[in-house]
């Protein structure tokens, strides 16, 4: 039996190249048939059920030089009914490399709303984990108001990374990095919506608490600061919130949102609001 100095030496293996040729060969079969026979629909449900999501599409044909595209591809939620959370024409998955080793995991990209998003899904034990990016995402061709109970404009970019251990939310932990521009906020139907020409938010989850680290926003009207917490409930209407927030409005954004900002406890200057209660109807001090 040769030593590993034998074993390692130019000399051996060219003595031995045959044998290395069809190991190679062995191994790039390996990688196609695997690829080929990849369940690609069963690995996308596997992934999302846990998280209380699933997906339906039209149809599924192959992708070069591997995965496979899903065709009108809808994302629910199983345990609430709502309208689709995600719809996209066409989804491109594509398995990662370490399901060669027993891990689940996949690569999605998909082209929605006018932007693209880029999706990685991978398990391991009893834990998901999803890492997502978005770039440049209309929110005008979302339906935000009957998943959000308000309208919300914009092109969003961003990244968010969630580990899910359920479908509960007391079992998720995430972060979140959100960049808009041109946002247009209407929070109440009839009258003036907010704008932003730019709006941040970096936000981190724990269960069923949505810390809000950071949001900034700047427009026409006016200039947004702050932080708070949200405490997350089934829907948005049951969504409480403890906000603090700072308002600088400009000279257009007085004349344009006056009586809005009328029904403040006190005039738009240095000092903060508090916004506490429901989501959709806070009070505010």
């Amino acid at each position: 039996m040769p030593d590993l100095n034998e074993i390692f030496s130019l000399d051996y293996w060219c003595e031995h190249r045959l044998a290395l040729l069809y190991a190679a060969a062995a191994l790039v079969l390996f990688v196609i048939f695997t690829i080929g026979t990849f369940p690609y629909d069963q690995a996308l449900s596997g992934a999302l059920l846990p998280m209380g999501l699933k997906v339906s599409y039209s149809g599924e044909r192959p992708a070069f030089p591997l995965g496979a595209v899903f065709d009108n591809v809808r994302l629910v939620s199983i345990n609430r009914p709502s309208p689709p959370l995600m719809q996209s024409d066409s989804l491109k998955l594509t398995p990662g490399i370490d399901n060669l080793i027993g891990r689940p995991a996949i690569s999605i990209r998909s082209e929605m709303y006018g932007g693209s998003a880029w999706i990685k899904l991978y398990r391991r034990g009893d834990i998901t984990r999803l890492n997502l990016d978005l770039d440049k995402v209309d929110f005008s061709r979302y339906p935000t108001a009957p998943l959000l109970g308000f309208t919300l404009k914009g092109l969003f970019s961003g990244q968010a990374g969630l580990q899910s251990a359920g479908p509960s939310l007391n079992r998720q932990k995430g972060t979140f990095v959100l960049q808009g521009s041109s946002v247009e906020l209407l929070l109440v139907k009839g009258l003036p919506p907010f704008r932003f020409a730019s709006l941040k938010a970096a936000c981190n989850l724990e269960g069923q608490t949505l810390r809000v680290n950071n949001l900034e926003g700047r427009g026409p009207d006016m200039a947004v600061s702050g932080s708070g917490i949200m405490h997350l409930g089934p829907t948005m209407a049951q969504t409480m919130i403890e906000m603090t927030l700072r308002i600088s409005p400009t000279i257009a954004g007085r004349t344009r949102l006056g009586v809005l900002f009328a029904f403040l406890p006190h005039p738009p200057d240095g000092r903060p609001y508090l916004f506490h209660g429901p989501l959709l109807t806070p009070q505010v001090s």
